[in-house]
């Protein structure tokens, strides 16, 4: 299953570590918490006044457990693509969902697919449109008010 809830409530940056509000990071430990403040401090080393900023923000457990989704397309032999929805490319990834709604609600923005109650595909493995109807459940055809053909 590759939309699935963490077993154990998220780690968050407090006070916020960015001045626009864009959101929490949350990090499944604190280790990758304390990562992910690393990266801001290393990011911003150039100017003293965010440095300082910086300096009193602390990791601290959440209240409760997040929400992830990972890309379940095969990837030969090592098994699947792994990609987290959220993955920053120039940084940790600190970026989970607090309900499931929130979750399926980035998806389509970020160009990902569901695979399935509990899969997800990222951007780079996603069906295209036409393809996606093509998949599409008998019933979900019948739904649409297309006929079923029985064989």
């Amino acid at each position: 299953m590759t939309i699935r809830q963490l077993p154990e409530p998220c780690w968050t940056l407090r006070p916020h570590p960015w001045q626009d509000d864009t959101g929490d990071p949350h990090c499944a430990t604190r280790a990758e918490a304390l990562d992910c403040l690393a990266f801001f401090l290393e990011f911003r080393e150039g100017d003293p006044e965010e440095v300082a900023r910086l300096e009193g923000i602390q990791a601290r457990q959440g209240d409760g457990q997040c929400w992830v989704a990972e890309c379940d397309a095969p990837d030969g032999p090592e098994g699947t693509c792994g990609e987290t929805l959220g993955d920053d490319e120039e940084g940790p990834s600190c970026i989970h969902f607090g309900t499931l709604e929130e979750l399926l609600g980035w998806l389509p923005g970020e160009g990902w697919t569901r695979s399935g109650p509990d899969g997800a595909l990222c951007a780079g493995d996603s069906p295209d449109v036409a393809d996606a109807a093509a998949v599409a459940a008998p019933a979900e055809l019948e739904a649409a008010g297309q006929m079923r053909l029985i064989p």
